[in-house]
């Protein structure tokens, strides 16, 4: 396991369009994120909760909150433009978070989403009501192709647990293709969202190296800006994976105030990084979500059922947090690998 050092993702500088059109995007002078789905009902993304995380991957919940009012306002923007996002840029609907999740597992932060785009309009909502603490504010909407890569960088790191593609004899890496689609009637495939002003922010870290040696000793960091209760979860590159913490140990992962938690902690066994086969390297992927709130954890919590089901654990609590204010939780995502003893 390697635990990264912490990355501020997922905030994508709006896209500057031609100058001839600049005057007509409407409302997108703030950051704008684009969906891995596009979405049929464009109106219907206006006004719902968008999940943000410190460390991308953001979800939209997949409806409004009960007693959220939007009144929708239109606007003519019609251009062409190609962008090029990586993964922790990509939004996902909360139901669509496990697609989200096994792309991450199996390739890291390589994968990156190429757009050619016709925007033909931007709508913009007027909201009343509890629509909740950030919320979708404008969608630009147009016909289009996505497709999904793995980048040359990315797959020169080292043919990850496949072995097939990669750097070899000082070629040249090609970018894979893993994924694409195209959609002629338009819909919406980007957003810019507004936050609530009063909202409290809350952050929350995880240091960890990025490569781990097979059979090292491994040791996560966290640190939040307040009180946290942690959910730690494991993922292979083929998502397969489980809860490491909450643990029998560890039944109360917390970072005190503003210090840091290191786990495992002395009291525990350690843990070792681990390969399945000693002469192939693995990618890995480690989820953690922190809580500020003791309830809100032991309301979430994996029961025993669980500790073996970490991606459908994900998925499950990611639409179960559609219900709880994003002021008390944060969630990141670390991508390490794990290599053999000959391969330091």
């Amino acid at each position: 396991m390697s635990l990264g050092a912490c990355t501020k993702q997922g905030f994508l500088a709006a896209p500057k369009a031609d100058s001839e059109v600049a005057e007509k995007i409407g409302g997108f002078s703030s950051d704008t994120h684009f969906l891995l789905e596009p979405t049929g009902d464009a109106e219907a993304l206006l006004g719902r909760q968008v999940r943000v995380t410190t460390a991308g991957a953001w979800t939209i919940a997949d409806e409004r909150a009960p007693g959220c009012e939007v009144r929708v306002k239109e606007s003519s923007s019609s251009y062409k433009k190609k962008y090029r996002v990586g993964l922790g840029d990509l939004t996902a609907f909360a139901g669509g978070y496990m697609d989200m999740l096994k792309l991450e597992a199996r390739y890291g932060r390589s994968v990156e989403a190429e757009y050619e785009i016709q925007n033909v309009k931007t709508l913009t909502a007027d909201t009343d009501g509890p629509c909740g603490e950030v919320i979708v504010k404008s969608v630009r909407v147009g016909s289009g192709f996505r497709k999904l890569v793995r980048s040359a960088e990315g797959a020169a790191k080292g043919r990850v647990g496949k072995g097939g593609i990669g750097v070899q004899g000082g070629r040249e890496a090609a970018t894979e293709a893993l994924d694409s689609m195209e959609w002629g009637d338009p819909q919406a495939y980007a957003f810019s969202y507004d936050r609530a002003a009063q909202q409290k922010q809350f952050d929350f870290w995880v240091k960890m190296p990025e490569k781990f040696v097979d059979g090292e000793r491994v040791h996560f960091e966290f640190s939040a800006s307040e009180t946290a209760y942690l959910i730690v979860i494991a993922l292979e590159e083929t998502a397969a994976g489980g809860v490491v913490y909450p643990s029998d140990s560890v039944p109360l992962p917390t970072i005190k105030g503003k210090a840091s938690l290191v786990l495992p902690t002395p009291d525990e066994k350690a843990i070792a990084a681990s390969l399945r086969d000693p002469n192939t390297p693995a990618r890995e992927t480690l989820v953690v979500y922190a809580f500020t709130h003791r309830e809100d954890f032991d309301r979430f919590k994996p029961a025993a059922m669980d500790a073996g089901e970490g991606l459908a654990y994900a998925d499950k609590l990611e639409k179960a947090l559609a219900q709880v204010p994003i002021s008390r939780w944060s969630r990141v995502t670390k991508s390490y690998e794990i290599v053999p003893k000959d391969g330091e």
